[in-house]
């Protein structure tokens, strides 16, 4: 996968935790900045250069922003404004921390959200709580043990959460709406 950062062949655990470990913002619950953990910082004219180049060769329809801070959102939008070669940032995926500030940016600027797994990993989606159990093909089936950020936020034999899908699914049925349906539609 040469056009991720000139990277890796294969998204192995390696190459997953150098990417990872190789860039930094404050995200994921975190409520602090840190400096000592910004590494390999690229100028922002360099990373627009580039996702720009994608939007006019055809590669991409659109820049958006992941995982930001309003900080970074900010900055990202100045440079893009100060130059006719920068795409303009016209969305943002929703980091789980989705705070005031970053709602205030996006508000003024703005800037779209997309929302973080609208269906919540699929359960949502009703399909882990069929009759005749969870589907064998299902992310949460075959990925077992291997997404540890994702996993515990969706343990299914926790009560709450389970309470709380079926909850979902019960008002989803009560409308004669498809769950997905629903959830896609919530955020709007």
């Amino acid at each position: 996968m040469t056009w991720i950062r000139d990277g890796p062949k294969c998204l192995n655990a390696k190459n997953i935790t150098e990417a990872i470990d190789g860039s930094y913002v404050p995200m994921f619950g975190e409520i602090e900045y840190d400096p000592t953990r910004q590494f390999c910082s690229i100028p922002i004219d360099e990373q627009l250069d580039a996702l720009g180049r994608a939007v006019y060769s055809g590669k991409s329809k659109y820049v958006g922003l992941s995982n930001e801070t309003p900080y970074g959102v900010m900055k990202f939008v100045q440079v893009a404004e100060r130059s006719t070669r920068h795409p303009k940032i016209v969305s943002g995926l929703l980091c789980q921390t989705f705070d005031s500030g970053l709602a205030e940016c996006c508000h003024h600027e703005r800037i779209s959200l997309l929302a973080y797994s609208p269906l919540a990993m699929g359960i949502l989606s009703g399909k882990y709580f069929l009759p005749d159990g969870r589907p064998a093909d299902a992310r949460l089936n075959l990925f077992r043990g291997k997404y540890l950020e994702g996993e515990p936020r969706y343990n299914l034999s926790d009560h709450i959460i389970r309470a709380a899908a079926m909850e979902y699914i019960d008002i989803a049925g009560n409308y004669s709406v498809h769950p997905v349906s629903l959830a896609i539609a919530s955020c709007a």
